[in-house]
């Protein structure tokens, strides 16, 4: 190439590098690739598209309910949020290959699904129950589908339920989008349920099972109290988590420790552990036992249980067992010890001879890694609720937590095989943002994939060619032939970028 015909750009520090940009099969989203073989191991995506109704007529798709699917949740998965991302992943070569479900070279050429068509999949899930519940209950589907493959088509033994609420901050005229004056602006409140083995997020570091992820979701208005709904979700909750786990229980905040919520789990003869709000009452019963020992107290402070018995409010159709958790920590810039300890109660169903009240304090600590969870699902996936109607942003943050379910999953197996803790966001820039070239030799499309990330692909291929499905979950049909539809005359069949 000669200096005249050069038309890149040429960075000023050193004058023998050139950029180019004209080469359209490059992809820095190669492991977008590994996303596809994850939901094609699992049959995933495909099983939830089986479920669903697709109102558009036959004879004018170009692209089909699950290829809509796997565009937008393999986007997410990879970080990409924003519904006009789609736009420009359309003509990225990795996507074009890991979201088509066609077989043979063309899919390197043909463009995928643009923004507004993307728009229209979020009316069809919003506006059919049948699509909307199906993709619900796709975030359970996916950790039993997981836990089975990598467990003989068996569920584990005890798993633990974390219910909990959080914020997603809205700004426009989001029909439900209202002020909620506990996280002081306008937001959604869904509440949420995220599966464990035996409450460990960690769990392959103690040689137990692999799974973990959001078994259920519901978006609910901005105001709404943190336990409206709860006990219906709750119900739903045991019904789906029986199928991934053969026995259950619950952690559940201070918001959830309501009559109403420990009558119905207890009546359904599900375990719990929550937090309980303090009130003069408790604080009479823990007064006699909040105090400090004679002598030096040691450098570290103490912590200690203290047993209170059973423990029942009028409104209240069992009495529960109380446990007072007295915590005397020193401040960690002076050192020095506060005038009184500090202390919480922690309400339970379990017998004391099931579980001791220091086994119930570390197995209720365990809530810290899924809170954890709701941090990475907002830095990592980052859902964005723009729409109008309450639904369409239901449908939103459900494609969201199958993305991160998806990616989630993905990155337990590499951690489980490489031994260390890996949070999501760098799974995503380590290992899912990889740069690569697709070069078609020989009616083969050939990958080939920066030297980086070769370890930690080769370990994670190998653990999904072990994956074997429960025999009630149909497997991926893999791709389909099928005649090919051109897309509409106005649309881009290369990248533009609107300014």
């Amino acid at each position: 190439m000669g200096e005249g015909q050069f038309t890149g750009w040429q960075p000023v520090f050193n004058r023998s590098v050139k950029v180019s940009f004209d080469d359209q099969r490059i992809s820095s989203h190669a492991g977008v690739l590994l996303l596809r073989d994850i939901d094609h191991g699992l049959g995933l995506i495909e099983s939830i598209a089986a479920r669903m109704e697709d109102p558009r007529r036959a004879d004018r798709i170009r692209y089909t309910l699950v290829e809509l699917l796997r565009e937008r949740t393999y986007a997410m998965a990879m970080g990409l949020s924003a519904q006009d991302d789609v736009d420009r992943l359309a003509h990225d070569p990795a996507f074009r290959l890991a979201v088509w479900d066609r077989p043979g070279e063309q899919v390197l050429e043909e463009r995928l699904a643009s923004q507004p068509t993307q728009s229209r999949l979020i009316d069809i899930l919003a506006n059919n129950s049948r699509n909307l519940n199906a993709l619900r209950d796709g975030l359970a589907d996916s950790v039993q589908r997981h836990v089975r493959a990598t467990g003989g088509g068996h569920r584990v033994l005890r798993g633990t339920i974390d219910i909990d609420s959080f914020p997603i901050e809205v700004h426009g005229e989001q029909q439900g989008g209202n002020y909620n004056g506990h996280y002081r602006q306008t937001a959604y409140h869904p509440l949420v349920a995220s599966f464990s083995v035996e409450g460990n997020y960690d769990s392959t570091r103690e040689g137990k099972r692999l799974g973990n992820g959001f078994i259920h979701a519901i978006l609910r208005q901005g105001s709404v109290h943190t336990a409206t709904g709860a006990k219906r979700f709750i119900q739903n909750v045991v019904a789906k988590a029986g199928q991934v786990a053969s026995t259950i229980d619950f952690r559940i905040d201070a918001g959830y420790t309501s009559g109403e919520i420990m009558d119905a789990l207890t009546d359904a003869k599900q375990k719990f552990v929550g937090r309980l709000r303090g009130n003069p009452k408790l604080d009479a019963l823990a007064a006699p036992h909040v105090r400090r020992p004679a002598g030096r107290p040691p450098r570290e402070g103490y912590e200690y249980t203290v047993e209170l018995g059973q423990y029942q409010v009028d409104t209240w159709g069992h009495s529960q067992r109380l446990i007072l958790v007295v915590v005397d920590r020193p401040d960690p810039v002076s050192g020095q010890l506060d005038l009184f300890p500090d202390y919480f109660f922690l309400i339970t169903n379990w017998p004391q001879n099931k579980r001791t009240a220091e086994e119930l304090l570390t197995h209720y600590r365990g809530r810290g890694t899924f809170e954890d969870r709701f941090g990475e699902f907002n830095e990592a996936i980052g859902v964005h609720l723009s729409s109008q109607p309450f639904a369409n942003n239901e449908a939103t943050m459900l494609l969201a937590m199958l993305a991160f379910n998806l990616a989630s999953l993905g990155r337990i197996e590499l951690e489980d095989s490489l031994g260390g803790c890996w949070d999501l966001r760098r799974f995503q820039s380590f290992v899912l943002h990889a740069g690569a070239r697709i070069v078609k030799h020989a009616r083969q499309l050939i990958v080939r994939v920066a030297q980086s990330v070769q370890h930690f692909w080769q370990k994670l291929s190998a653990r999904i060619a072990k994956w074997r499905l429960a025999a009630h979950h149909a497997p991926s049909t893999g791709p389909k032939r099928r005649t090919w539809m051109p897309p509409p005359a106005h649309a881009h069949h290369s990248e533009t970028l609107r300014l």
